[in-house]
């Protein structure tokens, strides 16, 4: 398998974007482009990548704005620049574009996992026929306390700023997921079942930590557009859609939420959309003791797309 870095601009604010691409070593099949989760990065996700190449798919992933190398400073980690999800969003059309400008003739399918399924989710309403397929790992389930969060990171974004960083705002939003564990001795032990899985992100320098106002109200405008029951006129009732959800998962609601997800899915006229839940799993599926289970499923569905 060959692995490609490159910097690709970002086509709003010009911002150095860290690119990776890994390829099978035949003759490739079809593209996955993977989206990240907020609080970490590309080289995360590695390993699924190159499962993903064994099976014969080229992959690429990038370091959204404000994540791994995607930054002009440290300090930058958790900020989007001021392009918010709208940024996001317009930085994996470039990252796109150039997928395709490589391999012209393949098909491509999106993964993303936990808020880079909520990216994937508005890509392909943007996109429409343009995706043939769609895995969403541990989707967020919708809050119905978006429209108050917005209010309030506007307040503090008009009286701190931007780049201002909030742990009330963190607790809001992520102390409930904790609460499900708090006879654990980690805040993030929802995020896995393995205490040195835990352990490992919790050590990682560009996981975890408290991002800006302006990364937290980035995440909110990507929920709100993915849930936006408008907007999925150029989306083909065809297209194939797979809800992974681990059913100790707090942010994707287990059971309940995978559920919802596809029948909101559904409700739009995606007649293929699926769910499926694995019992005794938390929020990284591919991550997880049990992984090989879940990563054995997405590549079924991955082959079967073609």
């Amino acid at each position: 398998m060959n692995e490609t870095g490159f910097t690709l601009l970002s086509p709003v604010d010009s911002l150095p974007l860290s690119c990776l691409i890994t390829e099978p070593d035949d003759k490739p099949k079809g593209i996955v482009l993977l989206m990240h989760s907020i609080m970490e990065y590309k080289d995360r996700f590695l390993p699924l990548m190159r499962r993903f190449n064994e099976i014969g798919f080229v992959c690429g992933i990038l370091d959204q704005r404000g994540y791994g190398k995607s930054v002009k400073s440290p300090d930058d980690y958790g900020y989007t620049y001021g392009a918010g999800a709208k940024g996001v969003i317009r930085d994996m059309e470039a990252f796109r574009d150039e997928l395709l400008r490589r391999y012209p003739t393949l098909k491509l399918y999106l993964y993303g996992h936990s808020m880079g399924a909520l990216i994937a989710l508005c890509c392909a309403k943007r996109w429409g026929t343009g995706v043939s397929g769609v895995i969403l790992s541990a989707l967020p389930a919708y809050n119905g306390a978006i429209g108050a969060g917005k209010q309030y990171l506007k307040l503090k974004r008009t009286f701190k700023g931007e780049r201002f960083r909030d742990k009330s705002v963190s607790k809001l939003m992520f102390d409930n997921y904790s609460a499900k564990f708090k006879g654990e001795a980690s805040p993030f032990s929802w995020l896995n079942s393995d205490p040195q899985k835990v352990k490992e992100y919790e050590e990682d320098p560009l996981c975890g930590g408290l991002c800006t106002v302006d990364g937290y109200m980035s995440l909110l405008d990507l929920m709100s557009e993915a849930y936006d029951k408008k907007g999925w006129e150029k989306v083909s009732g065809m297209l194939p859609v797979f809800i992974a959800a681990g059913g100790d998962d707090p942010c994707a609601d287990g059971e309940k939420g995978a559920s919802e997800g596809e029948r909101f899915l559904k409700e739009r006229g995606l007649a293929r959309a699926e769910h499926k839940t694995y019992e005794g799993l938390r929020h990284e599926l591919h991550n997880e003791p049990a992984a090989p289970e879940v990563i054995h499923d997405y590549t079924n569905r991955l082959t079967a797309w073609l």
